[in-house]
């Protein structure tokens, strides 16, 4: 503290001198007003790129679950020589629309296969295939796409007859 005294008319005054103090100088200095905005705005796409990650795997994960699922539906028509679907649709078509996800349905191979030839016992092996577009957004191509396979192995019970279903892929 600076204090002078002053001599006015015999009286004797002390009188303070203001002058900037370093604390509050370096107070206004380093204000913290936009700081937090400035964080959350660099942080903020980094956080949306891991939560719309999270998001796309977990549809991923989904979608092969479902795949699988169908593939285990459309093996167990194949096994017993029966085609669920009406107005002439194939077997492989019929599994096409049992997917949940409407990207799926469009997209999605639905292929039967006799490995070991089609006399009773041999195995049938129903794979339904699709791609996962991971970002959709950046539309890049094989950079952001993950081919997911849903397979169903499965014994026949009834010889395969040409009227229900063909091997192939559709």
């Amino acid at each position: 503290m600076d204090t002078t005294s002053h001599t006015d008319l015999n009286t004797t005054t002390r009188t303070r001198r203001t002058r900037p103090s370093a604390r509050g100088l370096r107070a206004r200095c380093v204000a913290e007003s936009g700081q937090a905005m400035v964080e959350f705005v660099l942080v903020l796409p980094l956080l949306l790129l891991i939560m719309f990650g999270i998001a796309q795997f977990a549809l991923a994960l989904n979608s092969a679950n479902d795949q699988t699922h169908v593939a285990n539906l459309v093996a167990r028509y194949a096994t017993v020589d029966e085609n669920p679907a009406t107005g002439g649709k194939t077997l492989q078509a019929w599994g096409k629309e049992q997917l949940d996800q409407s990207a799926l349905k469009g997209a999605a191979k639905v292929c039967i296969s006799f490995p070991s030839g089609e006399e009773i016992g041999a195995p049938v092996l129903v794979e339904v295939t699709s791609t996962i577009k991971w970002f959709p957004i950046l539309k890049l191509k094989h950079v952001t796409e993950t081919s997911v396979t849903g397979k169903a192995y499965m014994r026949l019970e009834a010889p395969p007859t040409s009227t229900v279903f063909k091997a192939g892929c559709e």
